[in-house]
C-alpha cells in the first residue's frame, strides 16, 4: 500500500457502503514492540468522475437497445450528482497490520483499480476477471453496468441479474437466435436473413456473447446434449468427440459437466429480484430450442398437421401456458413485488435424444396459505380472487351466489385496503389469459366450474361469524348469507358445516367424545378449513397440469435405460425479512440457508479441491460457512424445529412452553439471540447468512401442526 494508492474505504456515510480514497501518507511505527503501518487516507478528488464509462460502441458487445442514451445518462450520473457527490472531504489516520495490508486482507480498506478505459461496461462481463475481487470492486462494477442497462453479469458459472424494474427489449427473437447460433456452432455466427431482409449486425466472430439468461439456459442445454451424445457413443468415440469439441469451442465457454446428461438451473434471490420472470425467460428459450430441433429433424411439419386436425397443442406451448394458471393461484402482490411467487416450484423438463422437449412435471413447495388469512398494508391476497371478482359475468354471479358483492365486501381481501396492482397489469386481462390457458391445459368446463366454486367458497368462509353461548364456553355458527353460501358451494348442509366448525370429535378406545369449541377455537377451525380447501385446490390444479404436460419416456431396448435427459429449473423464495417475521419466514429463510450451503460447497469448496487435484497454485479464499445456522434450525433434539415438533406431539404443548424450551436449549448458540427486551414478547433472533432476523413465535405450534 504505497503513497498515492487508490483504495476503497468502508463508510457508513455512503449509501454504497464504501467511498473512494487515496493513500496520502504512510509510515512504519512501533507500538509496544510491534511494527505496524500508519496510513493517512483522504478523499479522492477524482471520485466525481468515477461513474464515467468510455466504451467503444463497435467493441462493447452490449446488447442493450438503450446503449447510446444510457451512456449519456451514466456520464450525467457521474458528474455533478455523482455516486459520491454527497461525501464531504475527509482525512482519516488508521493503524493497520503490515502483513494484512500486503495481502489485501484488511476488513475496511480494499485496493482500488486505477481509472482506465475499458472495452466492456464495468470493466468485465465476468466478475472473476476483476483485478481485485472484493466487495467494493464487485459493487462498483455492477453499479456501472446497471446504470447502462446492462443487467446481466457473470461470476463463473453463476449469472447475476439485477432487476431493471422496466421493460427491456433484450428478449426478442433476434437476440434469442444469436445465442442459439452461438451455442450450436460453438462461436457467434450470423443468422441467414430471410428473403428481402437486411443483414443484421452481430458480435464479432469468435467472441462470446455477453452474459444473459439465454446464455445460461443454452449452456445447460448444450451440456445436456453433449452428455446424451457421449452416453450413446463408445469409449473411443467419446474421446474423439471431446477432443473435437475442445478444438472448436469458443474460449471461455462453459465446458463443465462434460459427460453429465442431466442439468439444473437454480433461480434464487430476494423478494422482487425477478425470479419468476427469469424462470419464464429460461422456459421460453428451451421451447424455442425444442422447436428448432423438431424443424431440423422434419418432425415439426408433420406434428403441426396433426395438431390442426386434432386441435392439440405442442408440449412446449403447454409448459409455457401453465404459468398464467400457477401465477393466478400462487402469486400475490407484496410490498416489494406486484407478482411475487408465494410458493416454490421445481420444473423437471424432459428432452429426447434429438433435443426436443417431450414433457415436464412440476413440484410445488410451501404455498403461503397464511396469506389467505392475513395480509399486511399494501399487499394483496392471491391474484385469483381479484381476477375472478373483477371478471365475473352475471351468470357467474348467479351461479356462485355473488349477487352484487365486490372486493370490499370480503374480509379475506379487504383487510389491507389494497385492491390494484402497481405494475399496470389488468386483473381482467389476466383472468382471460388464465381461462384460455386452463382450456389448453386440459381443464374441461366442469373442472373449471368446480375450481371456481371452491375459490368463492373460500371467500365466503372468511365472512362467517360465530356467536358465543354458555358464557363463552361454546358457540354456534351464525346462519347468514356467508355460511349458507359456503355450505351450498361445498355441497354440504348448513348443519354439518356448523357441527364441523363448532365441535371437535376425539376418537378413543372407549368411544368417541364430542367436545364443543368456544368462539376463538371455532374461528381457528374456520381458518384451518379455508387453508385446507385452498391448498387442496392448488394441489389439484398442479396435478391436472402435470397430467397434461407429462409424457412417458421411451426406453432403450439394448440397455433398458431412458434415452431422454432432463433439465431441472428450481424457482424458490428469496430470503425474507419484514417488520414482523413468523413461522413462514423461518421456513423460507431455512430453505435459503440450505441453498447457500449448497452454493458454498459447489462454488468454493469443490473448486478449491479441484485446484489441489490438478496441482494448480492457488490462494485459499475464506468464505462464510453457514453450517452452524443450519444446525441451529434443524439439528435433532436441540434445533429450533426439533423443539417445535416436541410441543406439537404432546397434548399440552403451547407457544409459551415452546418459547421457554427454545430459550433454554438454543440460548447458548452463537447464532441465536433473545434479549431481555424480546423475551416478554416471546421473540428471538437468528443471525442468518444474510443478516439478523427477529421472529415472533405467535401461533407457531398451531401452524406447525397444520391441523384441520
Amino acid at each position: 500500500m504505497e503513497k498515492g494508492q487508490p483504495v476503497w474505504l468502508r463508510s457508513t456515510v455512503s449509501r454504497w457502503g464504501w467511498v473512494p480514497a487515496l493513500v496520502h501518507n504512510r509510515e512504519d511505527v512501533v507500538i509496544k514492540g510491534i511494527t505496524v503501518l500508519r496510513v493517512t487516507l483522504r478523499d479522492d478528488p477524482r471520485s466525481a468522475s468515477m461513474g464515467q464509462v468510455e466504451v467503444s460502441r463497435s467493441n462493447s458487445g452490449c446488447l442493450s437497445p438503450f446503449y447510446d442514451q444510457d451512456m449519456h445518462r451514466s456520464n450525467e450520473i457521474s458528474g455533478g450528482d455523482g455516486y459520491y457527490a454527497d461525501i464531504e472531504p475527509f482525512e482519516i489516520v488508521l493503524t493497520i497490520d503490515i502483513e494484512s495490508a500486503e495481502r489485501d486482507e484488511l476488513e475496511d480498506i480494499k485496493i482500488r483499480d486505477q481509472a482506465s478505459t475499458h472495452q466492456v461496461i464495468g470493466g468485465v462481463d465476468d466478475l472473476i476477471g476483476l483485478t481485485h475481487l472484493h466487495e467494493p470492486a464487485i459493487l462498483h462494477a455492477l453499479r456501472l453496468r446497471y446504470d447502462s442497462d446492462v443487467i446481466y453479469t457473470s461470476t463463473g458459472p453463476i449469472l447475476i441479474a439485477i432487476n431493471p424494474f422496466k421493460s427491456m427489449p433484450l428478449y426478442t427473437d433476434e437476440v434469442m437466435e444469436q445465442y442459439r447460433i452461438q451455442g450450436e456452432m460453438g462461436l457467434v455466427a450470423e443468422a441467414k436473413p430471410k428473403k428481402g431482409e437486411k443483414k443484421k449486425p452481430v458480435v464479432d466472430m469468435g467472441k462470446r456473447l455477453p452474459p444473459h439468461a439465454y446464455l445460461t439456459a443454452d449452456d445447460a442445454y448444450r451440456a445436456m446434449m453433449r452428455g446424451i451424445e457421449m452416453s450413446l457413443a463408445g469409449g473411443a468415440a467419446r474421446r474423439e468427440m471431446a477432443k473435437r469439441r475442445r478444438a472448436t469451442e469458443v474460449k471461455g465457454a462453459n465446458d463443465d459437466n462434460e459427460t453429465q446428461m442431466n442439468q439444473s438451473i437454480l433461480v434464487s434471490g430476494e423478494s422482487g429480484a425477478g425470479k419468476t420472470v427469469t424462470t419464464k425467460i429460461v422456459l421460453n428459450y428451451f421451447a424455442m430450442l425444442s422447436k428448432v430441433s423438431a424443424m431440423k429433424s422434419g418432425e415439426l411439419k408433420a406434428s403441426e398437421a396433426q395438431e390442426e386436425e386434432d386441435g392439440q397443442v405442442r408440449v412446449e406451448q403447454q409448459v409455457l401456458d401453465s404459468n398464467p394458471i400457477l401465477e393466478a393461484f400462487g402469486n400475490a402482490r407484496t410490498i416489494r413485488n406486484d407478482n411475487s411467487s408465494r410458493f416454490g416450484k421445481y420444473i423437471d423438463i424432459r428432452f429426447s435424444p434429438s433435443g426436443q422437449l417431450t414433457g415436464a412435471s412440476i413440484d410445488t413447495y410451501l404455498l403461503e396459505k397464511v396469506r389467505l388469512i392475513h395480509q399486511t398494508e399494501g399487499e394483496r391476497n392471491f391474484h385469483v380472487f381479484y381476477q375472478f371478482l373483477e371478471s365475473a359475468s352475471e351468470d357467474d354471479r348467479d351461479e356462485y351466489f355473488l349477487g352484487d358483492m365486490q372486493l370490499e365486501d370480503f374480509a379475506l381481501v379487504n383487510q389491507s385496503g389494497t385492491y390494484d396492482r402497481r405494475d399496470m397489469v389488468s386483473d381482467v386481462d389476466m383472468h382471460i389469459e388464465m381461462m384460455d390457458a386452463m382450456s389448453i391445459m386440459g381443464f374441461n368446463s366442469d373442472m373449471i366450474r368446480d375450481i371456481m366454486r371452491l375459490v368463492v367458497a373460500v371467500l365466503y368462509a372468511g365472512n362467517m361469524t360465530f356467536t358465543e353461548t354458555n358464557r363463552g364456553e361454546t358457540c354456534i355458527l351464525d346462519e347468514n348469507e356467508a355460511s349458507l353460501a359456503v355450505a351450498s358451494l361445498l355441497g354440504v348442509s348448513y348443519e354439518k358445516l356448523a357441527a364441523s366448525l363448532t365441535c371437535r370429535v376425539l376418537f378413543l378406545r372407549e368411544g368417541n367424545i364430542t367436545k364443543e369449541l368456544n368462539s376463538r377455537q371455532a374461528y381457528k377451525a374456520s381458518e384451518a378449513l379455508i387453508k385446507s380447501i385452498y391448498g387442496a385446490n392448488f394441489d389439484y390444479i398442479v396435478k391436472v397440469i402435470n397430467q397434461s404436460i407429462h409424457m412417458e419416456q421411451p426406453k432403450d431396448g439394448r440397455r433398458g435405460k431412458e434415452q431422454s435427459a432432463y433439465i431441472g429449473v428450481l424457482d424458490i423464495f428469496g430470503f425474507e425479512t419484514f417488520e414482523i417475521n413468523t413461522f413462514e419466514q423461518l421456513c423460507i429463510n431455512y430453505t435459503n440457508e440450505t441453498l447457500q450451503q449448497h452454493f458454498n460447497k459447489h462454488v468454493f469448496k469443490l473448486e478449491q479441491q479441484e485446484y489441489e487435484r490438478e496441482g494448480i497454485l492457488w490462494k485459499f479464499i475464506s468464505f462464510p460457512d453457514n453450517q452452524d445456522v443450519l444446525d441451529l434450525i434443524d439439528m435433532k433434539r436441540v434445533g429450533i424445529l426439533a423443539v417445535l415438533d416436541e410441543q406439537c406431539i404432546v397434548e399440552w404443548g403451547s407457544d409459551d412452553k415452546f418459547v421457554q424450551q427454545l430459550y433454554t436449549r438454543c440460548g447458548p448458540h452463537d447464532r441465536f439471540e433473545a434479549t431481555p427486551q424480546q423475551k416478554p414478547y416471546r421473540k428471538f433472533s437468528v443471525d442468518h447468512y444474510a443478516g439478523l432476523v427477529e421472529y415472533s413465535t405467535e401461533e407457531w405450534v398451531e401452524k406447525n401442526k397444520d391441523q384441520l
